[in-house]
């Protein structure tokens, strides 16, 4: 009974680059460049490496992989753990798109939460100094964003979803959000609405100030005023939506149309407004931004300006600008 376990155990063990050596009757050193496609080795020799690295069933370790290379063929995401519920659907969708474009270039995405955002700068020194990933993807960009700052100033690679102040110095992708939300007005004007409230995200994100301008811009080339108490501030949560509708409805009732940043905003924004015994549209219209998945399900569904997390996350990954500055970086690394 014991030898057959052991032979068992000894025969479910995986396969070493000396075993695979030896099955070939070549050295480690000529099996490992073979396997590299290291010029200095003949085609004939790299076919027969990897016809028996086939029947062998053996798998380079990454690990060495890693270490020979000086990278570790990974890119970091980091979050905010209180990134959850509907809020937590557009980085949901960009994160499986990104994850799967950079897969397709031989890179794992490595995502890690964060408690507080007063932690975030620690886990981009520690992933990076540990040499766990080459750089990062960064989203929600802010208008004083010291994540960028901390990676443009130690020269750690890294790109963004969404514009900086910085945007010239490093790679990024983009939506015209301004654009955007001057269509949703426009659209909203054309309905016959008049009286039009805008509930953005946190004024601390690059971008609200882009969709604010959109919405003010799109509004007085038609004549008309986005007045200060009809800018609301939320936070892209569901429950952020929620209270903007009962403000509007306690302060200001004669407002017909809300626009809000976001999906998850819109949903909650409709949800209350069902429960205030209010119509949507025919009491007042919410807008959303995002085309989140979710939002198909919601009844009734979202009138939304649709653009694709998931695309925007293959975008990233598979145009090579974050590739392009990791092996460019990796180098510099103490």
């Amino acid at each position: 009974m014991v030898e057959t376990i052991n032979r068992e155990k000894q025969t479910s063990r995986r396969p070493t680059l000396s075993s695979l050596a030896d099955a070939v009757g070549l050295s480690k050193p000529t099996v490992s460049r073979a396997l590299n496609d290291y010029p200095d080795i003949s085609d004939a020799t790299k076919q027969r490496v990897r016809e028996a690295a086939e029947a062998l069933g053996y798998i380079a370790s990454s690990r060495a992989r890693q270490l020979t290379a000086g990278h570790a063929e990974a890119i970091g995401l980091v979050t905010l753990a209180d990134n959850t519920g509907l809020r937590a659907a557009y980085q949901s969708e960009f994160a499986n798109a990104l994850a799967a474009g950079l897969a397709q270039q031989g890179y794992d995405l490595l995502v890690h939460s964060v408690a507080e955002a007063e932690n975030e700068l620690e886990a981009y020194r520690r992933l990076y100094g540990e040499g766990k990933v080459d750089g990062f993807v960064l989203m929600r960009t802010r208008r004083d964003d010291e994540r960028v700052t901390h990676l443009f100033k130690n020269q750690i690679p890294f790109v963004t979803q969404g514009r900086t102040e910085i945007a010239d110095h490093h790679a990024w992708l983009d939506i015209d959000v301004e654009n955007s939300f001057q269509l949703v007005v426009e659209h909203l004007i054309d309905l016959g609405h008049r009286d039009i409230a805008f509930l953005n995200g946190g004024t601390d994100v690059f971008s609200s100030s882009l969709r604010l301008q959109g919405v003010r811009s799109s509004l007085e080339e038609r004549g008309l005023t986005l007045r200060d108490e009809r800018v609301l501030d939320g936070d892209f949560s569901a429950a952020s939506g929620r209270l903007a509708m009962r403000r509007l409805r306690d302060e200001d009732p004669s407002v017909t149309a809300l626009i809000c940043a976001n999906d998850a905003m819109a949903m909650g924004a409709t949800s209350q407004a069902f429960e205030m015994g209010l119509s949507v549209p025919s009491d007042i219209s919410v807008t959303g931004y995002d085309g989140v998945r979710l939002a198909e399900l919601f009844n009734p569904p979202i009138t939304t300006l649709a653009h694709s997390a998931a695309e925007c996350g293959e975008t990233l990954a598979l145009s090579g600008a974050m590739l392009r500055q990791a092996i460019k970086f990796c180098c510099r690394r103490t």
